[in-house]
């Protein structure tokens, strides 16, 4: 752009040259008794010179006047540039995980900015990245104990806090942020991430439905994370006693998540403690085609103190699906109860042989066995089998492995909140985006 701004300016220069020296005519001028005689072009040109003379002389008082002072401001924009640069260069290394390199553009954006909210927050977190996390909190300290950059600072001490389990610290922290601005949207799932870990489930349900109002967490999961504090609340009440208030939030539970297994065991279970085994074994036919567990099976047997109608109610409820595993196993199991032998023993043998077999399947054997013939040496080779055979599902925890032998709402080894699955240990659990308070990434 700047040679064809000079190329024009040459092109106009020259043209003017030109039609002055193609004008004809000349030039008088008197002056103090001095005649001056030229051409029109000439003084034209002359005219233009000193003008152009005077034009350098002013530029140069300028350049001394004002030099100095624009120099600085120059110096002054490119540390800021090599400032911008380095500070977004820094949060893309900490966004890949490269401490030094973060570390290394830390230190030059804070010296070419000073110690600016932004410097000191690229600090902290490459800090954090480093595992320096002594130095990470004084610099969160700093940020939270200035008002503009309280927000930033507060978060990253809440985060530090969490990360070592100082959940008394966490709470502190969360009541001094509100004193400050208590319209943080994010407060909210830190609130709830410390309710449901002391299991205050009647705070916590309040505490949900507002982060789920605010939009905090994925829309396709809201519904179950509401399931799985009314699941939690009511197995509270019925600890407590209250069946008929355990039973109506358990019916809340499940009509927000009608095909969540949790929330439909739950119900059922509910039903069956309030007494309405009618409603509990309806509960169990609507979903055991798609959501089978042994519970459901207990659950719907229950009452028959009789073994032979115990049996018979297993195989009405297993009828549509005869020929899946667990509707295999609970009318074996039935049927060894009532001493059907042949029944029990065809179920069995079916899962065997169909690669369906757990460790309970071959103990069922051994146990009929025992039962039918009191052959205890086959009895001992089926429970050598078992011992070789794939586990029992249990409630496992996706976060951390733990298993558990009932659904509950916060996993006892790590806290994490529905993070219990119904699975086989030992198979690979697919990583779950967890709710956006527990992802280390609320720093980013």
């Amino acid at each position: 752009m700047k040679l064809i701004g000079f190329l024009l300016r040459l092109i106009i220069l020259v043209a003017v040259a030109v039609w002055l020296a193609d004008q004809p005519g000349n030039a008088r001028l008197v002056w103090h008794g001095y005649v001056i005689e030229t051409s029109a072009a000439f003084l034209a040109l002359a005219v233009l010179a000193v003008g152009y003379v005077f034009y350098l002389l002013f530029r140069f008082w300028h350049l001394l006047r004002h030099g100095p002072e624009q120099w600085r401001i120059h110096r002054k924009l490119k540390k800021l540039r090599q400032g911008q640069d380095q500070l977004e260069k820094g949060f893309t290394a900490i966004a890949g995980g490269n401490a030094a390199e973060a570390g290394r553009l830390s230190l030059g954006a804070r010296k070419s900015l000073g110690e600016t909210t932004a410097t000191r927050l690229l600090q902290a977190q490459a800090a954090q990245l480093a595992g320096d996390h002594r130095a990470a909190r004084e610099i969160f300290r700093a940020l939270a104990a200035n008002n503009d950059s309280a927000i930033l600072g507060y978060r990253g001490l809440i985060m530090e806090a969490r990360r070592e389990k100082d959940w008394g610290e966490v709470a502190s922290l969360v009541e001094k942020m509100q004193r400050i601005r208590r319209d943080i949207p994010w407060l909210d799932l830190v609130r709830f991430d410390l309710l449901s870990r002391r299991q205050e489930w009647q705070e916590a349900d309040l505490v949900m439905a507002r982060v789920i109002a605010a939009r905090l967490i994925d829309p396709a999961r809201a519904k179950q994370y509401r399931a799985a504090v009314l699941v939690a609340k009511s197995q509270a009440e019925a600890r407590q006693k209250q069946a008929n208030l355990a039973l109506q939030t358990a019916e809340e539970a499940a009509r927000q998540s009608p095909v969540w297994l949790p929330a439909i065991l739950n119900l059922a279970e509910r039903q069956l403690m309030a007494g309405h085994m009618r409603a509990a074994r309806r509960t169990v036919e609507k979903n055991w085609e798609t959501l089978p567990h042994p519970r459901l099976a207990a659950i719907y047997r229950a009452g028959h103190d009789d073994a032979l109608e115990a049996y018979r109610q297993i195989e009405r409820l297993c009828r549509d699906n005869a020929d899946a595993p667990l509707s295999r196993h609970v009318l074996a199991e039935a049927a060894l109860g009532a001493d059907i032998w042949g029944e029990a023993r065809r179920q069995l043998i079916a899962l065997v042989s169909r690669n369906e077999a757990t460790q309970s399947v071959y103990k069922l054997l051994a146990r009929l066995e025992r039962r039918e013939t009191g052959n205890e040496q086959a009895a001992l080779q089926w429970l050598t089998k078992a011992a070789e055979a794939a586990p029992d599902p249990v409630w496992l925890c996706r976060a951390c492995g733990g298993s558990h032998e009932e659904w509950l709402a916060v996993c006892t080894h790590c806290g994490e909140f529905d993070g219990l699955e119904w699975q086989s240990p030992g198979r690979s659990r697919a990583p779950r985006a967890v709710m956006p308070l527990l992802a280390e990434s609320m720093m980013d």
